[in-house]
């Protein structure tokens, strides 16, 4: 939503504010089972963050909807009246910025204390929208860095157990007298996600076929986590119209790669699917996003549970089906610059000017655990590895006693563990391409300490990558006494470097979007 939009929103919010009613656009689906003077009042987005806060909750609460049954929540907007019962609600539950777009202004006229705002995405890492969605020259400037990020967690089973736990943490944490009863019912729900998780795992984990053809990108996930490969027709949201040329893309690879389903919503425009699918002579299947149920669906007692069964019993179509083409459509890392692949001629000489700023080293995060969402991620991407093994690997990589460096055009100031700090000027002595094993390429660019009796690291080297000038976002960098030469042969410890205004979580987030 425009920033204009909101801010009209929220004058007729104050406006309407004393009039306004207590219940939701959806006061069909507003829990009443607790009485009016004990009750706590939540208002939740869209139908899994109801679902899920609901059985979290029970009798302690009235749990209202916000978006209508069948509304599409990439779409929608609040209206004055919404914000109105959202601002007067005790709780209000939505499950990331990255869908509810509107979230974050709306959160701006909060008073504090007066709604306990609940992100049921809190502390978890996402995923990037695409390999295209983000674009790796851009700085660091004034409004942040940003990638495009999925937010459809709650498809996979697996993400909604950790979302429900979530919320229940903190409802708890708001509401520490009514813990025994959000422990008792949250349990009883896990129990449910826990049996839909492991059914997913022990139906899919044979699957014949892993590659399904989507209306939109919204499985990620489940793909992820079940060991299956997603290939939307649309981005992120149902309504992106692809370009007939992706079209064209997928008509191919249909017919390449042995698909005979693609999967569509029910409550979104199946047009493009049907297009497709009628020109590649294949079938059409449903796939619920659950981004919305219908009231009449919601009428006939399905829920997220019952929804998700049925997506499995859809998705087997394709699993239990042996495709003779299925190892045709593996991914393929994307052969891009950022990915190491390039011409020598487009690599060009870099200023220190490019790495200036104030920058931590990501080693300490490793103990803390702030990078194991990230080595569960890699561990999935690519079970080359374990979770364990990528974090034993990781931890030779990352491993340094300089805990911070300070960059300036000219000069590198590092800090040890034991505070103390070493600083010097270096100037710059050229590049190195390096040749990897699977491939693809690198670029080390050196410098070198202007006064040969410095204290500081004689000779430094920079990896990036990026080939030409630009400001880095991160770095990894090799330091050290003896030679330049010594430094290029070191391909085991690479100490990795992000800002110093980076959170542990931002940090793992941008290594995920990476």
């Amino acid at each position: 939503m425009k920033k204009g939009r909101l801010g009209m929103l929220f004058l007729s919010t104050l406006l309407l504010g004393a009039c306004a009613s207590n219940t939701s656009s959806t006061g069909d689906t507003t829990e009443n089972t607790a009485t009016k003077d004990e009750a706590l009042e939540i208002v939740t987005t869209f139908y899994p963050m109801y679902d899920f806060t609901k059985n979290i909750v029970g009798d302690e609460a009235n749990v209202a909807l916000l978006m209508p049954a069948g509304t599409e929540p990439h779409d929608y907007e609040p209206s004055a009246k919404d914000i109105a019962n959202i601002q007067k609600a005790d709780v209000f539950v939505y499950n990331n910025e990255n869908m509810e777009m509107w979230v974050p202004s709306l959160e701006e006229t909060f008073t504090n204390g007066d709604v306990n705002v609940i992100k049921a995405t809190d502390g978890m890492l996402l995923l990037p929208g695409s390999e295209d969605e983000h674009d790796h020259d851009h700085g660091h400037g004034e409004e942040g860095h940003v990638h495009e990020l999925d937010p459809h967690v709650w498809v996979s089973p697996y993400r909604a157990i950790q979302e429900v736990e979530s919320i229940r943490d903190q409802l708890i944490a708001a509401y520490p007298d009514k813990k025994e009863a959000f422990t008792t019912n949250a349990e009883k729900y896990l129990t449910k996600l826990t049996a839909l998780d492991e059914s997913y795992q022990e139906t899919l984990k044979q699957a014949k076929q892993k590659c399904f053809v989507t209306q939109h990108a919204a499985f990620g996930y489940l793909a992820l986590d079940y060991g299956l490969t997603q290939a939307p027709i649309a981005g992120l949201s149902p309504d992106e119209e692809p370009s007939p040329a992706r079209l064209a893309e997928l008509k191919e690879f249909v017919d390449e790669h042995g698909v005979k389903y693609i999967y569509f919503e029910e409550n979104a425009s199946d047009a493009i699917a049907r297009t497709l699918a009628d020109e590649a002579k294949v079938e059409l299947e449903v796939l619920n996003p659950l981004e919305g149920l219908t009231q009449e669906a919601m009428d006939n007692g399905e829920d997220y549970v019952s929804v998700m069964e049925q997506n499995l019993a859809a998705l087997r179509k394709t699993a239990d089906t042996a495709n003779p083409k299925e190892e045709t459509a593996k991914h393929e890392k994307e052969k891009t610059v950022y990915n190491g692949y390039f011409e020598d001629s487009d690599v060009k000489d870099r200023p220190l000017s490019d790495w200036s700023g104030q920058w931590q080293s990501v080693y300490p995060l490793l103990g803390d655990g702030s990078l194991d969402q990230v080595f569960d991620y890699k561990a999935k991407l690519d079970p080359s590895q374990t979770q364990e093994e990528y974090k034993e690997y990781y931890t030779i990589g990352y491993k340094t006693d300089v805990k911070e460096i300070t960059i300036t055009d000219d000069t590198m100031e590092f800090i040890f563990d034991d505070n103390s700090s070493e600083k010097a000027t270096y100037r710059y002595a050229g590049k190195e391409i390096l040749n990897y094993k699977a491939g693809n390429r690198g670029v080390r660019f050196l410098f070198e300490a202007t006064d040969p009796d410095t204290k500081a690291f004689k000779y430094v080297q920079f990896s990036d990558h990026s080939i030409s000038p630009t400001k880095s976002e991160h770095f990894h960098i090799y330091f050290g006494n003896d030679s330049q030469e010594a430094l290029i042969d070191e391909v085991d410890n690479w100490p990795t470097y992000y800002r110093t205004d980076l959170s542990a979580t931002e940090i793992a987030q941008e290594m995920l979007a990476h």
